[in-house]
Order: structure tokens, then C-alpha cells, then sequence
């Protein structure tokens, strides 16, 4: 995900979120498609934060992926209409 930086940007001034992804280049979702079912998996990337200054942790997550997540469902939804069922599932052991 692209998060565009503004000039000026100050305490009264936050950075603006670009909520337009691109593709499916998603770093904390996983889609795979086997046939009408769609899995959809979260592996939290601590790394990948929507601005700096801070990593995610187990269990903890920010907005972007939320926007991932959002992105994910509304493609299922539209380009792959013959999805009737999505498993959301961990890609990390021991998380739910």
C-alpha cells in the first residue's frame, strides 16, 4: 500500500491516507481461490506501518490494514463473483 506525504505536514497537518490500492499487492493479506471458496489469510507484517515511527505488534495492528482488508473483500466481491464462501484464517502459528 502507497501512502501519499504532504508537504507542510505538522501536528495540525497529519498525513493524508490514500485509501486507492493497487492491484492485490497487499502486505499483511493473503487471498487463494480454490474454486466458489476463497481463503483469506492475515500475516501482520510488524514492519509494514501505515506511517513511521512505530511497529506493529502480535495481535496489533493500525489502519492500513483495515484498508487491506476492506480492498480484499470489495475484489472478492466484484471480480470473483462466483466466491459464495471466504475462510479468514492466520498465516502465523498459535494466532487465532
Amino acid at each position: 500500500m502507497k501512502v501519499e506525504h504532504h508537504e507542510n505536514i505538522s501536528a495540525t497537518n497529519p498525513h493524508a491516507i490514500n485509501f486507492q490500492l493497487i492491484g492485490n499487492e497487499y502486505q499483511h493479506w493473503k487471498i487463494d481461490l480454490d474454486g466458489d471458496i476463497a481463503w483469506l489469510g492475515l500475516g501482520v507484517d510488524e514492519n509494514a506501518t501505515l506511517m513511521d515511527g512505530y511497529q506493529l505488534k502480535l495481535n496489533s495492528y493500525d489502519l492500513g490494514v483495515d484498508i487491506e482488508l476492506h480492498d480484499a473483500v470489495s475484489r472478492l466481491r466484484f471480480e470473483h463473483p462466483e466466491v459464495k464462501c471466504v475462510i479468514l484464517h492466520s498465516l502465523n502459528d498459535k494466532v487465532f
